[in-house]
Protein backbone atom coordinates (compact mmCIF):
# COMPACT_ATOMS: atom_id res chain seq x y z
CA UNK A 1 0.00 0.00 0.00
CA UNK A 2 2.81 2.39 0.90
CA UNK A 3 4.76 1.54 -2.24
CA UNK A 4 1.74 2.29 -4.42
CA UNK A 5 1.71 5.82 -2.99
CA UNK A 6 5.36 6.16 -3.98
CA UNK A 7 4.92 5.07 -7.60
CA UNK A 8 5.22 8.69 -8.69
CA UNK A 9 8.94 8.20 -7.90
CA UNK A 10 9.30 5.22 -10.21
CA UNK A 11 7.33 2.32 -11.54
CA UNK A 12 9.43 0.11 -13.80
CA UNK A 13 9.97 -2.61 -11.18
CA UNK A 14 9.24 -3.31 -7.53
CA UNK A 15 10.13 -5.69 -4.75
CA UNK A 16 9.74 -6.64 -1.10
CA UNK A 17 11.95 -8.57 1.31
CA UNK A 18 10.81 -9.73 4.76
CA UNK A 19 12.48 -11.37 7.73
CA UNK A 20 10.42 -14.06 9.44
CA UNK A 21 9.34 -13.73 13.07
CA UNK A 22 10.97 -17.00 14.16
CA UNK A 23 13.45 -17.14 17.08
CA UNK A 24 16.75 -15.47 16.30
CA UNK A 25 18.58 -18.56 15.06
CA UNK A 26 15.76 -19.44 12.64
CA UNK A 27 15.10 -16.11 10.93
CA UNK A 28 14.64 -16.42 7.17
CA UNK A 29 14.90 -13.72 4.51
CA UNK A 30 12.31 -13.97 1.74
CA UNK A 31 12.39 -11.76 -1.36
CA UNK A 32 9.88 -11.21 -4.16
CA UNK A 33 10.51 -8.89 -7.12
CA UNK A 34 8.51 -8.04 -10.26
CA UNK A 35 9.02 -6.06 -13.43
CA UNK A 36 6.40 -3.35 -13.84
CA UNK A 37 4.17 -1.63 -11.33
CA UNK A 38 3.66 -2.36 -7.65
CA UNK A 39 0.34 -4.06 -8.37
CA UNK A 40 2.46 -7.06 -9.39
CA UNK A 41 3.17 -7.53 -5.66
CA UNK A 42 -0.52 -7.76 -4.71
CA UNK A 43 -1.53 -10.84 -2.78
CA UNK A 44 1.89 -11.53 -1.26
CA UNK A 45 0.69 -11.28 2.34
CA UNK A 46 0.68 -15.04 2.82
CA UNK A 47 3.84 -15.64 0.78
CA UNK A 48 6.15 -13.26 2.63
CA UNK A 49 6.13 -14.15 6.32
CA UNK A 50 7.20 -11.75 9.03
CA UNK A 51 6.44 -8.34 10.52
CA UNK A 52 9.81 -6.84 9.54
CA UNK A 53 10.48 -5.93 5.92
CA UNK A 54 11.61 -3.48 3.27
CA UNK A 55 10.21 -2.59 -0.15
CA UNK A 56 11.03 -0.43 -3.15
CA UNK A 57 9.60 0.85 -6.41
CA UNK A 58 12.24 1.73 -8.98
CA UNK A 59 12.98 4.29 -11.65
CA UNK A 60 15.86 2.94 -13.74
CA UNK A 61 19.22 4.69 -13.49
CA UNK A 62 21.64 1.76 -13.89
CA UNK A 63 20.36 -1.17 -15.92
CA UNK A 64 17.13 -1.85 -17.76
CA UNK A 65 13.99 -2.91 -15.86
CA UNK A 66 14.37 -6.58 -14.91
CA UNK A 67 13.96 -8.83 -11.88
CA UNK A 68 17.74 -8.91 -11.49
CA UNK A 69 17.97 -5.11 -11.38
CA UNK A 70 14.90 -4.65 -9.17
CA UNK A 71 15.32 -3.89 -5.47
CA UNK A 72 15.78 -5.22 -2.81
CA UNK A 73 19.35 -6.37 -3.52
CA UNK A 74 20.92 -9.08 -1.40
CA UNK A 75 24.32 -10.31 -0.28
CA UNK A 76 24.25 -13.33 2.01
CA UNK A 77 21.91 -12.56 4.89
CA UNK A 78 21.76 -8.80 4.07
CA UNK A 79 19.05 -7.11 1.98
CA UNK A 80 19.00 -3.43 0.94
CA UNK A 81 16.72 -0.95 -0.82
CA UNK A 82 18.20 2.34 -2.04
CA UNK A 83 17.23 5.68 -3.55
CA UNK A 84 19.96 7.81 -5.13
CA UNK A 85 23.21 7.03 -6.94
CA UNK A 86 26.48 5.56 -5.65
CA UNK A 87 28.97 7.50 -7.76
CA UNK A 88 32.00 5.28 -7.03
CA UNK A 89 30.12 2.01 -7.58
CA UNK A 90 32.34 0.83 -10.44
CA UNK A 91 35.48 1.10 -8.31
CA UNK A 92 33.76 -0.65 -5.40
CA UNK A 93 32.37 -3.36 -7.69
CA UNK A 94 35.84 -4.22 -9.02
CA UNK A 95 37.22 -4.39 -5.48
CA UNK A 96 34.38 -6.62 -4.25
CA UNK A 97 34.60 -8.98 -7.23
CA UNK A 98 38.31 -9.49 -6.55
CA UNK A 99 37.33 -10.46 -3.01
CA UNK A 100 34.92 -13.11 -4.26
CA UNK A 101 31.55 -11.32 -4.07
CA UNK A 102 29.13 -12.29 -6.86
CA UNK A 103 27.06 -9.61 -8.58
CA UNK A 104 23.67 -10.48 -10.07
CA UNK A 105 22.68 -7.05 -11.39
CA UNK A 106 24.24 -4.10 -13.22
CA UNK A 107 22.93 -1.59 -10.66
CA UNK A 108 25.02 0.73 -8.53
CA UNK A 109 22.90 -0.30 -5.53
CA UNK A 110 24.18 -3.86 -5.34
CA UNK A 111 27.53 -2.73 -3.96
CA UNK A 112 25.74 -1.69 -0.74
CA UNK A 113 24.62 -5.12 0.53
CA UNK A 114 28.02 -6.57 -0.40
CA UNK A 115 29.83 -3.81 1.53
CA UNK A 116 27.61 -4.33 4.58
CA UNK A 117 27.99 -8.12 4.35
CA UNK A 118 31.77 -7.71 4.13
CA UNK A 119 31.84 -5.66 7.33
CA UNK A 120 29.78 -8.27 9.15
CA UNK A 121 32.11 -11.04 7.93
CA UNK A 122 35.08 -8.98 9.10
CA UNK A 123 33.81 -9.01 12.65
CA UNK A 124 31.54 -5.98 13.05
CA UNK A 125 28.99 -7.34 15.50
CA UNK A 126 25.98 -5.11 14.86
CA UNK A 127 23.97 -4.36 11.74
CA UNK A 128 24.03 -0.63 12.46
CA UNK A 129 27.81 -0.73 12.86
CA UNK A 130 28.24 -2.57 9.56
CA UNK A 131 25.94 -0.12 7.76
CA UNK A 132 27.77 2.88 9.22
CA UNK A 133 31.18 1.50 8.28
CA UNK A 134 30.05 0.59 4.77
CA UNK A 135 28.65 4.06 4.17
CA UNK A 136 32.02 5.67 4.90
CA UNK A 137 33.25 3.95 1.73
CA UNK A 138 30.61 5.21 -0.68
CA UNK A 139 30.33 8.50 -2.54
CA UNK A 140 27.04 9.88 -3.77
CA UNK A 141 23.45 10.30 -2.67
CA UNK A 142 21.50 7.67 -0.84
CA UNK A 143 18.54 6.83 1.31
CA UNK A 144 18.74 3.18 2.29
CA UNK A 145 16.90 0.64 4.43
CA UNK A 146 18.67 -2.55 5.49
CA UNK A 147 17.58 -5.85 7.07
CA UNK A 148 19.48 -9.06 7.78
CA UNK A 149 18.25 -12.53 8.71
CA UNK A 150 21.22 -12.76 11.07
CA UNK A 151 20.10 -9.59 12.89
CA UNK A 152 16.42 -10.37 12.68
CA UNK A 153 15.08 -7.99 15.29
CA UNK A 154 16.01 -4.68 13.66
CA UNK A 155 15.91 -2.49 10.58
CA UNK A 156 18.61 0.11 9.91
CA UNK A 157 18.08 3.11 7.62
CA UNK A 158 20.37 6.01 6.69
CA UNK A 159 20.49 8.95 4.30
CA UNK A 160 22.72 11.50 2.60
CA UNK A 161 21.37 14.08 0.10
CA UNK A 162 18.19 12.03 -0.28
CA UNK A 163 15.13 12.30 1.99
CA UNK A 164 14.21 9.76 4.66
CA UNK A 165 11.42 10.00 7.21
CA UNK A 166 10.74 7.79 10.24
CA UNK A 167 7.10 7.21 11.22
CA UNK A 168 5.89 6.23 14.68
CA UNK A 169 2.52 4.48 14.69
CA UNK A 170 0.55 2.38 17.15
CA UNK A 171 2.60 -0.78 17.72
CA UNK A 172 4.41 -0.24 14.43
CA UNK A 173 7.42 1.66 13.12
CA UNK A 174 8.07 2.83 9.57
CA UNK A 175 10.76 4.41 7.47
CA UNK A 176 10.03 5.89 4.04
CA UNK A 177 11.40 8.22 1.40
CA UNK A 178 8.24 10.34 1.57
CA UNK A 179 5.64 11.06 4.25
CA UNK A 180 3.03 10.34 1.60
CA UNK A 181 3.67 6.62 2.05
CA UNK A 182 2.80 6.90 5.76
CA UNK A 183 -0.35 9.03 5.51
CA UNK A 184 -2.99 7.86 7.97
CA UNK A 185 -0.61 5.29 9.52
CA UNK A 186 1.52 7.30 11.95
CA UNK A 187 1.05 9.79 14.78
CA UNK A 188 4.55 11.31 14.63
CA UNK A 189 7.43 11.58 12.18
CA UNK A 190 11.11 12.51 12.25
CA UNK A 191 13.10 13.64 9.22
CA UNK A 192 16.67 12.36 9.17
CA UNK A 193 19.44 14.81 8.38
CA UNK A 194 22.32 14.00 6.05
CA UNK A 195 24.77 11.62 7.64
CA UNK A 196 22.29 10.18 10.12
CA UNK A 197 20.87 6.71 10.57
CA UNK A 198 18.08 5.17 12.59
CA UNK A 199 17.73 1.74 14.14
CA UNK A 200 14.16 0.40 14.46
CA UNK A 201 13.63 -2.59 16.78
CA UNK A 202 10.92 -5.24 16.81
CA UNK A 203 10.20 -4.36 20.45
CA UNK A 204 9.05 -0.88 19.37
CA UNK A 205 12.17 1.07 20.34
CA UNK A 206 14.10 3.30 17.98
CA UNK A 207 17.44 5.09 18.13
CA UNK A 208 18.82 7.95 16.05
CA UNK A 209 22.55 7.94 15.38
CA UNK A 210 25.20 9.71 13.36
CA UNK A 211 27.32 7.73 10.91
CA UNK A 212 29.95 7.64 13.67
CA UNK A 213 27.20 6.01 15.81
CA UNK A 214 27.05 8.95 18.22
CA UNK A 215 23.55 9.45 19.61
CA UNK A 216 21.40 12.11 17.94
CA UNK A 217 18.47 13.71 19.74
CA UNK A 218 15.09 12.53 18.49
CA UNK A 219 13.11 15.22 16.70
CA UNK A 220 9.51 14.02 16.51
CA UNK A 221 6.83 16.21 14.95
CA UNK A 222 3.30 15.91 13.65
CA UNK A 223 2.94 14.48 10.14
CA UNK A 224 2.50 17.12 7.45
CA UNK A 225 0.46 14.62 5.40
CA UNK A 226 -2.17 13.54 7.91
CA UNK A 227 -4.77 11.87 5.71
CA UNK A 228 -4.63 9.12 3.16
CA UNK A 229 -4.37 10.38 -0.40
CA UNK A 230 -7.07 9.43 -2.90
CA UNK A 231 -8.24 10.47 -6.35
CA UNK A 232 -11.39 11.93 -4.82
CA UNK A 233 -13.64 10.02 -7.19
CA UNK A 234 -11.81 11.22 -10.30
CA UNK A 235 -10.22 8.99 -12.91
CA UNK A 236 -6.71 10.39 -12.39
CA UNK A 237 -4.64 12.24 -9.82
CA UNK A 238 -3.60 14.76 -12.46
CA UNK A 239 -7.22 15.77 -13.11
CA UNK A 240 -7.93 16.07 -9.39
CA UNK A 241 -4.83 18.20 -8.88
CA UNK A 242 -5.76 20.53 -11.75
CA UNK A 243 -9.14 21.08 -10.10
CA UNK A 244 -7.48 21.76 -6.72
CA UNK A 245 -5.77 24.93 -7.95
CA UNK A 246 -8.22 27.47 -6.52
CA UNK A 247 -7.61 25.99 -3.04
CA UNK A 248 -3.86 25.85 -3.68
CA UNK A 249 -3.99 29.59 -4.45
CA UNK A 250 -5.77 30.25 -1.16
CA UNK A 251 -3.02 28.36 0.64
CA UNK A 252 -0.24 30.30 -1.09
CA UNK A 253 -1.83 33.66 -0.29
CA UNK A 254 -2.94 32.83 3.26
CA UNK A 255 -1.13 34.91 5.87
CA UNK A 256 1.06 36.57 3.24
CA UNK A 257 -1.23 38.96 1.36
CA UNK A 258 -3.90 41.03 3.07
CA UNK A 259 -5.74 44.05 1.75
CA UNK A 260 -3.96 47.25 2.77
CA UNK A 261 -0.95 45.43 4.28
CA UNK A 262 2.53 44.64 2.93
CA UNK A 263 3.40 41.11 1.82
CA UNK A 264 4.98 39.11 4.63
CA UNK A 265 6.90 35.84 4.68
CA UNK A 266 7.45 33.89 7.86
CA UNK A 267 11.12 33.17 8.41
CA UNK A 268 12.40 36.27 6.62
CA UNK A 269 14.49 37.74 9.46
CA UNK A 270 15.66 41.38 9.53
CA UNK A 271 19.08 40.19 8.31
CA UNK A 272 17.51 38.45 5.31
CA UNK A 273 15.31 41.47 4.57
CA UNK A 274 18.39 43.71 4.65
CA UNK A 275 20.25 41.50 2.20
CA UNK A 276 17.23 41.40 -0.11
CA UNK A 277 17.00 45.18 -0.02
CA UNK A 278 20.69 45.48 -0.95
CA UNK A 279 20.76 42.60 -3.48
CA UNK A 280 22.56 43.45 -6.71
CA UNK A 281 21.23 40.40 -8.51
CA UNK A 282 18.70 37.61 -7.94
CA UNK A 283 19.04 34.24 -9.66
CA UNK A 284 16.19 31.74 -9.73
CA UNK A 285 17.31 28.17 -10.43
CA UNK A 286 15.12 25.19 -11.28
CA UNK A 287 14.48 22.38 -13.73
CA UNK A 288 11.55 21.55 -15.99
CA UNK A 289 8.28 22.97 -14.75
CA UNK A 290 10.03 24.77 -11.89
CA UNK A 291 12.35 26.47 -14.39
CA UNK A 292 9.37 27.80 -16.32
CA UNK A 293 7.82 29.10 -13.08
CA UNK A 294 11.20 30.73 -12.40
CA UNK A 295 11.08 32.39 -15.84
CA UNK A 296 7.75 33.92 -14.88
CA UNK A 297 9.33 34.94 -11.56
CA UNK A 298 12.17 36.70 -13.39
CA UNK A 299 9.66 38.79 -15.32
CA UNK A 300 7.74 39.61 -12.13
CA UNK A 301 10.85 40.68 -10.21
CA UNK A 302 12.33 42.85 -12.95
CA UNK A 303 9.00 44.54 -13.73
CA UNK A 304 7.92 45.22 -10.15
CA UNK A 305 11.13 45.52 -8.12
CA UNK A 306 13.52 46.64 -10.90
CA UNK A 307 16.20 44.28 -9.59
CA UNK A 308 18.38 42.39 -12.06
CA UNK A 309 17.06 38.83 -12.15
CA UNK A 310 17.98 35.66 -14.04
CA UNK A 311 16.17 32.35 -14.38
CA UNK A 312 18.60 29.50 -14.98
CA UNK A 313 18.48 25.79 -15.58
CA UNK A 314 20.03 24.47 -12.37
CA UNK A 315 22.49 21.98 -13.87
CA UNK A 316 23.83 24.48 -16.40
CA UNK A 317 24.14 27.10 -13.66
CA UNK A 318 26.18 24.71 -11.52
CA UNK A 319 28.56 23.57 -14.24
CA UNK A 320 29.23 26.88 -16.00
CA UNK A 321 31.15 28.35 -13.04
CA UNK A 322 28.91 31.41 -12.54
CA UNK A 323 30.15 34.63 -10.97
CA UNK A 324 28.65 34.82 -7.47
CA UNK A 325 29.29 36.82 -4.31
CA UNK A 326 27.68 37.75 -1.01
CA UNK A 327 25.73 40.42 -2.88
CA UNK A 328 23.78 37.75 -4.78
CA UNK A 329 20.51 36.10 -3.85
CA UNK A 330 19.97 32.60 -5.25
CA UNK A 331 16.51 31.05 -5.00
CA UNK A 332 16.04 27.32 -5.56
CA UNK A 333 12.64 26.44 -7.02
CA UNK A 334 11.60 22.79 -6.66
CA UNK A 335 8.20 21.22 -6.02
CA UNK A 336 9.70 18.23 -4.25
CA UNK A 337 12.67 20.02 -2.71
CA UNK A 338 14.73 17.00 -3.79
CA UNK A 339 15.77 17.87 -7.35
CA UNK A 340 19.44 16.89 -7.48
CA UNK A 341 20.52 19.56 -9.97
CA UNK A 342 18.81 22.29 -7.97
CA UNK A 343 20.40 21.11 -4.72
CA UNK A 344 23.84 21.15 -6.37
CA UNK A 345 23.22 24.69 -7.62
CA UNK A 346 22.26 25.81 -4.12
CA UNK A 347 25.39 24.19 -2.68
CA UNK A 348 27.49 26.21 -5.13
CA UNK A 349 25.68 29.40 -4.13
CA UNK A 350 26.39 28.70 -0.45
CA UNK A 351 30.08 28.19 -1.21
CA UNK A 352 30.15 31.71 -2.67
CA UNK A 353 28.29 33.19 0.35
CA UNK A 354 25.18 34.16 -1.62
CA UNK A 355 21.93 34.45 0.28
CA UNK A 356 20.15 31.13 -0.41
CA UNK A 357 16.35 30.94 -0.35
CA UNK A 358 13.95 28.22 -1.46
CA UNK A 359 10.50 27.82 -2.97
CA UNK A 360 9.16 24.32 -2.38
CA UNK A 361 6.01 22.36 -1.66
CA UNK A 362 7.68 19.96 0.75
CA UNK A 363 8.19 20.72 4.42
CA UNK A 364 11.31 18.93 5.64
CA UNK A 365 12.70 18.45 2.14
CA UNK A 366 16.41 18.54 1.34
CA UNK A 367 16.05 22.03 -0.17
CA UNK A 368 14.32 23.38 2.93
CA UNK A 369 17.27 22.22 5.03
CA UNK A 370 19.87 23.90 2.80
CA UNK A 371 18.56 27.47 2.63
CA UNK A 372 18.42 30.42 5.04
CA UNK A 373 14.67 30.75 4.60
CA UNK A 374 11.99 29.48 2.28
CA UNK A 375 8.56 30.01 0.87
CA UNK A 376 6.43 26.89 1.33
CA UNK A 377 3.66 26.51 -1.23
CA UNK A 378 1.28 24.52 1.00
CA UNK A 379 -0.37 23.33 -2.22
CA UNK A 380 -1.01 19.87 -0.79
CA UNK A 381 0.36 16.56 -2.08
CA UNK A 382 0.90 16.33 -5.82
CA UNK A 383 0.92 12.66 -6.86
CA UNK A 384 0.71 12.85 -10.67
CA UNK A 385 4.16 12.92 -12.26
CA UNK A 386 3.27 15.92 -14.43
CA UNK A 387 3.04 18.98 -12.20
CA UNK A 388 -0.04 21.18 -12.33
CA UNK A 389 -0.99 22.97 -9.10
CA UNK A 390 2.67 23.21 -8.07
CA UNK A 391 3.45 25.25 -11.21
CA UNK A 392 0.75 27.82 -10.52
CA UNK A 393 1.59 27.86 -6.81
CA UNK A 394 5.28 28.45 -7.58
CA UNK A 395 4.44 31.27 -9.98
CA UNK A 396 2.09 32.85 -7.45
CA UNK A 397 4.68 32.56 -4.67
CA UNK A 398 7.30 34.21 -6.87
CA UNK A 399 4.86 36.99 -7.74
CA UNK A 400 4.32 37.61 -4.02
CA UNK A 401 8.10 37.58 -3.60
CA UNK A 402 8.40 40.19 -6.37
CA UNK A 403 5.80 42.40 -4.66
CA UNK A 404 7.69 42.03 -1.39
CA UNK A 405 10.95 43.04 -3.07
CA UNK A 406 9.23 46.07 -4.61
CA UNK A 407 7.99 47.09 -1.18
CA UNK A 408 11.51 46.75 0.22
CA UNK A 409 12.74 48.93 -2.65
CA UNK A 410 9.99 51.49 -1.90
CA UNK A 411 8.59 51.02 -5.39
CA UNK A 412 4.82 51.37 -5.81
CA UNK A 413 2.84 48.32 -6.89
CA UNK A 414 -0.37 48.76 -8.84
CA UNK A 415 -3.47 48.58 -6.67
CA UNK A 416 -5.22 46.80 -9.55
CA UNK A 417 -2.60 44.05 -9.51
CA UNK A 418 -2.85 43.62 -5.72
CA UNK A 419 -6.63 43.52 -5.92
CA UNK A 420 -6.58 40.87 -8.63
CA UNK A 421 -3.98 38.89 -6.68
CA UNK A 422 -6.44 38.64 -3.81
CA UNK A 423 -9.00 37.32 -6.29
CA UNK A 424 -6.72 34.63 -7.73
CA UNK A 425 -8.68 31.68 -6.27
CA UNK A 426 -11.91 32.94 -7.85
CA UNK A 427 -10.18 33.76 -11.15
CA UNK A 428 -8.81 30.23 -11.37
CA UNK A 429 -12.18 28.73 -10.51
CA UNK A 430 -13.69 30.73 -13.40
CA UNK A 431 -10.97 29.49 -15.74
CA UNK A 432 -11.77 25.87 -14.92
CA UNK A 433 -15.34 26.44 -16.11
CA UNK A 434 -14.01 26.44 -19.70
CA UNK A 435 -13.06 22.75 -19.53
CA UNK A 436 -15.72 21.49 -21.95
CA UNK A 437 -14.40 23.68 -24.75
CA UNK A 438 -10.82 22.61 -24.06
CA UNK A 439 -11.81 18.93 -23.98
CA UNK A 440 -13.50 19.19 -27.39
CA UNK A 441 -10.37 20.82 -28.79
CA UNK A 442 -8.17 18.08 -27.34
CA UNK A 443 -10.17 15.28 -28.95
CA UNK A 444 -10.16 17.13 -32.28
CA UNK A 445 -6.35 17.34 -32.12
CA UNK A 446 -5.56 13.86 -30.74
CA UNK A 447 -4.25 12.54 -34.06
CA UNK A 448 -2.01 15.51 -34.84
CA UNK A 449 1.60 14.74 -35.78
CA UNK A 450 2.87 17.66 -33.74
CA UNK A 451 1.72 20.74 -31.88
CA UNK A 452 3.21 24.21 -31.48
CA UNK A 453 2.57 26.48 -28.49
CA UNK A 454 3.50 30.16 -28.73
CA UNK A 455 3.44 33.04 -26.28
CA UNK A 456 4.76 36.56 -25.80
CA UNK A 457 5.81 38.43 -22.68
CA UNK A 458 4.32 36.86 -19.57
CA UNK A 459 2.74 34.20 -21.76
CA UNK A 460 6.09 32.78 -22.92
CA UNK A 461 6.86 30.78 -19.74
CA UNK A 462 3.37 29.30 -19.93
CA UNK A 463 3.86 28.39 -23.61
CA UNK A 464 7.03 26.49 -22.69
CA UNK A 465 5.24 24.79 -19.78
CA UNK A 466 2.26 23.89 -21.96
CA UNK A 467 4.49 22.22 -24.54
CA UNK A 468 6.23 20.26 -21.79
CA UNK A 469 2.88 19.07 -20.38
CA UNK A 470 1.74 17.92 -23.82
CA UNK A 471 4.99 16.00 -24.34
CA UNK A 472 4.79 14.46 -20.87
CA UNK A 473 1.23 13.21 -20.75
CA UNK A 474 0.17 12.94 -24.42
CA UNK A 475 3.46 11.74 -26.01
CA UNK A 476 2.87 14.36 -28.69
CA UNK A 477 5.78 16.23 -30.25
CA UNK A 478 5.07 19.72 -28.91
CA UNK A 479 7.26 22.79 -29.40
CA UNK A 480 7.01 25.80 -27.08
CA UNK A 481 8.53 29.11 -28.13
CA UNK A 482 8.11 32.84 -28.38
CA UNK A 483 5.73 33.80 -31.16
CA UNK A 484 8.45 36.18 -32.35
CA UNK A 485 10.70 33.15 -32.98
CA UNK A 486 8.14 31.34 -35.11
CA UNK A 487 9.47 32.73 -38.38
CA UNK A 488 13.07 31.98 -37.35
CA UNK A 489 12.81 28.31 -38.19
CA UNK A 490 9.81 26.68 -36.54
CA UNK A 491 7.38 27.95 -39.17
CA UNK A 492 8.81 25.17 -41.34
CA UNK A 493 6.86 22.71 -39.17
CA UNK A 494 3.52 24.39 -39.89
CA UNK A 495 1.52 22.55 -42.53
CA UNK A 496 -2.21 22.05 -43.05
CA UNK A 497 -3.90 20.86 -39.87
CA UNK A 498 -0.99 21.42 -37.47
CA UNK A 499 -2.46 22.86 -34.22
CA UNK A 500 -0.82 26.08 -33.00
CA UNK A 501 -1.87 27.05 -29.48
CA UNK A 502 -1.45 30.76 -28.79
CA UNK A 503 -1.29 32.20 -25.26
CA UNK A 504 -2.84 35.54 -26.15
CA UNK A 505 -1.24 38.70 -24.69
CA UNK A 506 -2.79 42.11 -24.22
CA UNK A 507 -1.56 45.59 -25.12
CA UNK A 508 1.02 46.21 -27.84
CA UNK A 509 2.05 42.56 -28.00
CA UNK A 510 -1.45 41.49 -28.99
CA UNK A 511 -1.14 43.00 -32.47
CA UNK A 512 2.25 41.28 -32.87
CA UNK A 513 0.69 37.94 -31.92
CA UNK A 514 -2.20 38.42 -34.35
CA UNK A 515 0.30 38.99 -37.15
CA UNK A 516 2.07 35.74 -36.25
CA UNK A 517 -1.22 33.87 -36.30
CA UNK A 518 -1.98 35.18 -39.77
CA UNK A 519 1.27 33.56 -40.90
CA UNK A 520 0.09 30.28 -39.38
CA UNK A 521 -3.31 30.49 -41.07
CA UNK A 522 -1.69 31.27 -44.43
CA UNK A 523 0.07 27.90 -44.23
CA UNK A 524 -2.99 25.93 -43.22
CA UNK A 525 -2.20 25.66 -39.51
CA UNK A 526 -5.05 25.39 -37.02
CA UNK A 527 -5.01 28.32 -34.57
CA UNK A 528 -6.17 27.62 -30.99
CA UNK A 529 -6.18 30.89 -29.02
CA UNK A 530 -6.12 30.81 -25.20
CA UNK A 531 -7.59 34.15 -24.15
CA UNK A 532 -7.11 35.83 -20.74
CA UNK A 533 -10.13 37.36 -18.96
CA UNK A 534 -10.81 41.00 -19.73
CA UNK A 535 -8.78 43.49 -17.66
CA UNK A 536 -6.52 40.76 -16.24
CA UNK A 537 -3.13 42.28 -15.29
CA UNK A 538 -0.37 40.92 -17.51
CA UNK A 539 1.48 39.46 -14.53
CA UNK A 540 -1.39 37.08 -13.79
CA UNK A 541 -1.59 35.60 -17.31
CA UNK A 542 0.73 32.60 -16.70
CA UNK A 543 -1.11 31.73 -13.47
CA UNK A 544 -4.73 32.20 -14.49
CA UNK A 545 -4.41 30.56 -17.93
CA UNK A 546 -2.30 27.63 -16.75
CA UNK A 547 -5.30 25.37 -15.89
CA UNK A 548 -6.52 25.62 -19.47
CA UNK A 549 -3.29 24.36 -21.03
CA UNK A 550 -3.03 21.70 -18.32
CA UNK A 551 -6.53 20.50 -19.15
CA UNK A 552 -5.62 20.49 -22.84
CA UNK A 553 -2.61 18.26 -22.13
CA UNK A 554 -4.63 16.04 -19.80
CA UNK A 555 -7.48 15.43 -22.25
CA UNK A 556 -5.04 14.92 -25.11
CA UNK A 557 -3.35 12.22 -23.02
CA UNK A 558 -6.64 10.54 -22.17
CA UNK A 559 -7.73 10.68 -25.82
CA UNK A 560 -4.41 9.13 -26.88
CA UNK A 561 -4.78 6.42 -24.17
CA UNK A 562 -1.69 7.45 -22.22
CA UNK A 563 -1.28 6.73 -18.50
CA UNK A 564 -1.40 10.43 -17.63
CA UNK A 565 -0.50 9.93 -13.96
CA UNK A 566 2.57 7.80 -14.66
CA UNK A 567 3.93 8.57 -18.15
CA UNK A 568 6.66 6.31 -19.44
CA UNK A 569 10.31 6.91 -18.52
CA UNK A 570 9.50 9.73 -16.10
CA UNK A 571 9.59 10.13 -12.33
CA UNK A 572 8.13 12.86 -10.14
CA UNK A 573 11.20 13.55 -8.02
CA UNK A 574 14.40 13.70 -10.07
CA UNK A 575 16.85 12.92 -7.29
CA UNK A 576 19.80 12.03 -9.56
CA UNK A 577 21.72 14.04 -12.15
Amino acid sequence: EGLKRLEYRGYDSAGIATVSDEPLTLHELTTYRVVGKVEGLDGLGTKLPGSLGIGHTRWATHGAPSKENAHPHRSGAVSVVHNGIIENHEELRRELILQGFKFRSVTDTEVLPHLINRELKNGVNSLSGAVAKALTQVEGAYAIAVVSSEHGDELVAACNSSPLVVGIGKNELYVASDELALAGKVDAVAHLKDGELVVLKRNGSYMFRGISLNEVKTRLEKPSVADEISKGGHAHYMYKEILEQPQAMRNVLAGRLREGSPVTFGGFTPDIEGRLEDARRITLVGCGTSLFAAMAGKAFIERLARVVCEAEQAAEFYYRDPMLSSGDVVVGVSQSGETADTLHAMALAREHHALCLGVTNRVGSALSKRVRAGIYLHAGPEVAVASSKAFTAQAAALLLFAVHLAELQKRPVSGALLGQLLLLPALMADTLQKEDEIKRTAYQCKDAKRMIVIGRGYGLPLALEAALKIREVAYLDAHGLSASELKHGTLALVEPGVPVVAIMPSGALRDKMLSNLEEVKARGGRVIPIEPPASLPDELVPIVLAPLVQLLAYHLGVAREVDVDQPRNLAKSVTVE
